[in-house]
């Protein structure tokens, strides 16, 4: 019966709750090994090093790994260090005395893992325990590790929220329990509702929490009416079948010079370079007046060899292609050559004395920002004397000068016709992107009319022959219609420039695209942005999509990023069937696929344009393994503001 199948369904999800709530167990369970079983928490039960503290438990780290509280405790039990998170989650503090005991009464020995839940506070906690060893296990223990998340009304509006029923739970009264609570257990059918319970036992295997799942009892309802219904719905069904088939397919299918200034200076400034010392002793001074000689002839030498290295670069700066101009502190031009001067429509007496940023007038910029400590590349917008417009890319960097003061070396370049045809281009492709797009609208409206006299020739004959060919005409019409689709999305590739993108924003958008009941997403590793085409959000997209259409029970994905020989790796993963070793490169091709052949290409292809390659390397019948290689300078990490208490 109706009813009989409404219990089943409350009861599953009863079960389902439950299975939730050790799954939670589970996962502190994990976190308490990953950090029991740990040298450096070994070490620190022995040395009570404050680094360990100050260094793993900050803030961010009971953020990422969505515990409240933490606690170290020795072989005797005594708290070595206990922190949890406030209120609001937006600071640590200690772990109350009461909930420590409590923890210490549940531990049997510093050598056993216990995990499940407890009482503190009249309210619920789900936690797990582990000993402190060594990484490989290795002992003896000491101490123990305890993780603790409170089973608060936020944890049961998540698991409401995955179950899309109303789960509540409550702590048993001293009288239900020393009642055997015989009316507690089992399923309730009243008016509206369905209340299905159960009973959970605490760490001590004693009755402790009474876990309920109430749900709208729809099912009886609808399914009275859909009886009634029935067989209109199956005539109706029958007669529009091809219609809707027909609409629904239309529908859905679419990155200096050294020090030497001062030695040279304070050498010139006496005068002597060609002066030589007395060497008439034979004795060890002798010696040293004959090494300074020597030294001296060497200076000499080397004074002469820059003065004439000077005069060829002083010719190669007045015959550069480039403008250069040498700025001293004051921001003014101290030097500049010819084509400086003919870039500007100016004559280098002109330049000479002038603030360099007159002569880039036009675009306001703090000189600051011109001038600084680093090399400085800046593209801008100003004016030649005669007034006409004038781009220029300008490189700066810091410039020792002869009197001990720091200047800047300048290269302007006119850049002018390089804006203007990127202007050009520009205006090219968007006139080819509006022709793309007008094209693709007419040929989709052709298609719309070829599938709709196709479908007409398919309920007007019935020879055999020509509903073959009907049917190979609507094939190919929907492959053609798949490939504008494709060339719709892979026409944005490469139009937009490349931005720099937060790399976990990115994935939780793109999960959140899939609407995907039932799979768990995991982000594991560093914060980090890259540099990307703007449709990298679509890029991770496809690879969770293909994950769930082609990795048949797909209910894990998870996401690692580390740092190899300079580059990034990203390494996707899921627990899917995974990629024969035989198509694991066949995969990014074009066509190639059970689905539109199309997908793993395109991702391919959009991460190419700015240098990141992908390859499978998963084993098939595990899961399939995509790893993403980004190379140096083409990502950053992420700075984070921590909050450490006092």
């Amino acid at each position: 019966s109706f009813s009989s199948l409404e219990e089943k369904y409350v009861e599953r999800d009863l079960i389902r709750a439950e299975h939730a709530i050790d799954e939670e167990v589970k996962r502190l369970q994990q976190i308490a090994t990953d950090w029991g079983e740990w040298d450096t928490t070994y070490d620190f039960v022995q040395s009570r090093d404050p680094k360990y503290i100050s260094s793993n438990l900050a803030l961010s780290t009971f953020q990422a790994l969505q515990i409240t509280s933490l606690i170290i405790q020795d072989l005797n039990g005594s708290v070595i260090v206990g922190r949890g998170l406030g209120e609001r989650k937006d600071h640590l503090t200690g772990v109350p005395t009461e909930l420590s005991n409590a923890v210490m009464q549940i531990s049997i020995s510093p050598q056993v893992k216990r995990s499940g839940i407890l009482e503190w506070n009249n309210s619920a906690w789900v936690f797990a325990q582990n000993p402190i060893l060594t990484t490989h296990q290795g002992g003896p223990s000491r101490g123990t590790i305890t993780v603790l998340n409170p089973l608060d009304q936020d944890k049961l509006s998540d698991i409401s929220d995955q179950l899309l029923q109303n789960v509540t739970a409550r702590i048993l009264t001293p009288e239900e329990r020393s009642q055997g609570y015989p009316d507690l257990s089992g399923s309730q059918v009243t008016g509206d509702t369905i209340l299905s319970n159960r009973i959970l036992s605490d760490v001590h295997g004693s009755p402790f929490l009474l876990l309920q799942v109430q749900s709208v009892r729809d099912l009886y309802e609808s399914g009275l009416l859909t009886r009634d219904y029935l067989f209109f719905s199956l005539l109706l069904l029958v007669v529009c079948f091809m219609g809707v088939a027909i609409t629904l397919i239309n529908l859905i299918v679419i990155a200096p010079l050294s020090e030497l200034n001062a030695e040279l200076a304070q050498i010139g400034k006496t005068g002597l370079l060609s002066g030589r010392l007395k060497t008439g002793r034979d004795d060890e001074i002798g010696d040293l007046s004959r090494s300074i000689n020597q030294m001296l002839d060497q200076i000499e030498q080397a004074v002469e060899q820059r003065h004439a290295t000077e005069q060829r670069l002083s010719r190669l700066i007045a015959l550069a292609e480039e403008g250069i101009c040498l700025v001293g502190p004051d921001f003014r031009i101290w030097f500049a050559n010819p084509k400086l001067a003919s870039i500007f429509g100016r004559t280098p007496g002109e330049l000479n004395g002038m603030e360099i940023t007159d002569l880039l007038e036009g675009e306001p910029i703090p000189v600051n920002d011109l001038l600084s400590d680093q090399s400085v590349h800046l593209e801008l917008h100003t004016r030649k004397k005669d007034g006409s417009e004038l781009y220029v890319r300008v490189v700066s960097a810091p410039y020792p000068l002869d009197t001990g003061q720091e200047g800047h070396l300048c290269v302007i370049s006119d850049i002018t016709t390089f804006k203007d045809n990127e202007k050009a281009l520009l205006l090219s492709n968007k006139k080819l992107s509006l022709l793309g797009s007008m094209t693709r609208h007419d040929i989709v409206n052709q298609l719309t009319t070829i599938r709709g006299m196709l479908g007409l020739v398919h309920r007007k004959t019935t020879d055999e022959v020509i509903l073959n060919l009907v049917e190979a005409a609507e094939e190919a019409a929907d492959r053609v219609n798949k490939h504008i689709e494709f060339s719709k999305e892979y026409q944005k590739a490469g139009m937009q420039a490349p931005i720099w993108q937060n790399l976990r924003t990115c994935w939780s958008l793109a999960y959140a695209m899939t609407k995907k009941k039932g799979l768990t997403f995991t982000y594991e590793g560093g914060d980090y942005e890259i540099f990307a085409d703007q449709l990298l959000q679509k890029v991770f997209y496809n690879l969770i999509d293909n994950s769930l259409k082609h990795g048949k029970n797909v209910f894990y994905i998870t996401i690692h990023t580390r740092l190899q020989d300079k580059d990034l790796i990203i390494s996707y993963e899921d627990d899917g069937e995974g990629i024969p070793e035989n198509m694991k490169e066949r995969v990014f091709e074009r066509g190639v696929g059970s689905g539109t052949g199309w997908g793993l290409f395109f991702v391919r292809e959009v991460l190419s344009l700015t240098g990141i390659t992908i390859t499978e390397q998963g084993t098939f019948g595990i899961g399939a393994r995509f790893l993403i290689t980004v190379p140096e300078g083409g990502y950053r990490p992420v700075e984070v503001l921590q909050v450490e208490e006092e």
